[in-house]
């Protein structure tokens, strides 16, 4: 029995000191920059009773995958695909194991430029619309973060954007909620999560989603909008323009809320401009026509006020020119196109207006164009023109 005993003792050393040996090596390839090697040698300790439990053992291994991730060579970075997730699992597995905190500067100087490198990872995946791929490098991401106690708000909220890209609207919901939840809290992020709850005809949820938008950025213009907007499609118009004309009563002086009663009303006159009902499309015209301009009286630089109305004459000229198509008489038809272009010229001073605060919209110069053409100004018609590149 002591022989035996012996023996197996002696056995159990010569195995010990083959995975020291082995980490050793790993070590020393490392150095002269055969990683590949390093990383042949590194893995049979990592398993071994003895070495497997050795802080050193792990944060070598991480240093191996991490130069072998972030370096230059391609073609050993396709070799070893899984170099990020290897390395992070090493350097969270070596803090683990290092009880009197030796290395753990050290380890997380590592690992937070392998969340860099993971980050930018899933971007350029992303970039190439290799959606699963920027998943699961954004993933990596937030694995080292929740290593340090926290949320990698970016990699949660870019994670949302490529499941909505891949056309998995439950999951980019799940993970704009979740973004949202960890602190990433910003306008578009409800919007987006808007626009996929009513893409799927959850008008009700888009509602409680733009409310809770707008609760956090009450001065939000598109989520007032999007707010009235399920509103109308619910068949609430009288609800949204209650919200609207409450929250004037609060602040009388802000030119948004009226910008957005105006929109209300047009939203109701186009309505009613398709269902043929000239007394009701009139009287909500000339409702928003009033609000836009109370939008400009609280603040005459405020640009889609005087966008707004230059569109709503538009639309309202738009009616009456499709009256007069169907006019056979001549000079009923003279008498009717005078109306409507009377109409439609009302909208210049506002449209210039809009282009004297933004002289770059294309939309606006677009519009402009259109009017001095109609009016015969060669001059004007021509600046508009160039200003399209046209």
């Amino acid at each position: 029995m002591k022989t035996l005993f012996t023996l197996a003792f002696t056995m159990s050393a010569v195995g010990l000191m083959a995975q020291n040996a082995n980490v050793v090596t790993a070590y020393n390839e490392m150095k002269d920059g055969n990683l590949a090697r390093a990383a042949e040698f590194i893995e049979p300790a990592t398993q071994d009773p003895k070495t497997g439990i050795s802080e050193k053992t792990w944060r070598y291994r991480g240093d191996i995958y991490r130069l072998i991730a972030m370096g230059e060579d391609a073609a050993l970075r396709q070799q070893f695909p899984d170099a990020v997730d290897k390395a992070i699992e090493s350097y969270i597995k070596a803090n683990e194991l290092d009880t009197k905190g030796s290395y753990k500067l050290e380890n997380g100087r590592a690992l937070r430029a392998l969340q860099v490198t993971a980050l930018n990872a899933g971007n350029d995946a992303f970039g190439g619309k290799d959606y699963n791929k920027a998943i699961a490098c954004y993933e990596q991401s937030e694995r080292v973060a929740k290593g340090f106690g926290e949320v990698d708000t970016n990699a949660v909220f870019n994670k949302a954007l490529a499941y909505e890209s891949m056309g998995d609207a439950p999951n980019a919901i799940k993970y704009y909620k979740e973004a949202i939840a960890a602190g990433y809290v910003k306008p578009d992020v409800y919007r987006y999560i808007g626009a996929l709850q009513r893409k799927a005809n959850d008008v009700e949820g888009a509602l409680a989603t733009a409310r809770e938008g707008r609760a956090k950025f009450p001065e939000n213009k598109d989520m007032v909008m999007d707010e009235m907007s399920c509103l109308l499609t619910l068949g609430r118009a009288d609800e949204a323009e209650a919200s609207v004309k409450v929250a004037l009563e609060k602040d009388p002086n802000n030119a948004l809320l009226y910008s957005v009663l105006g929109g209300l009303y047009d939203k109701k006159a186009s309505m009613a401009s398709d269902a043929k009902d000239e007394a009701s499309m009139n009287k909500w015209y000339d409702l928003a026509e009033e609000a836009y301009k109370n939008s400009i009286a609280k603040d005459a630089n405020y640009f889609d006020a005087y966008f707004n109305i230059g569109v709503l004459y538009n639309n309202r000229a738009a009616y009456e020119y499709e009256k007069c198509n169907a006019i056979k008489s001549d000079t009923d038809y003279m008498k009717c196109k005078k109306v409507a272009d009377d109409i439609y010229l009302k909208a210049m001073p506002y449209f210039e207006g809009a282009h004297k605060l933004d002289p770059k919209d294309q939309q606006t110069i677009q519009q402009l164009m259109k009017l001095y053409g109609k009016m015969g100004d060669q001059a004007k018609f021509q600046k508009m023109k160039e200003k399209l590149g046209k």
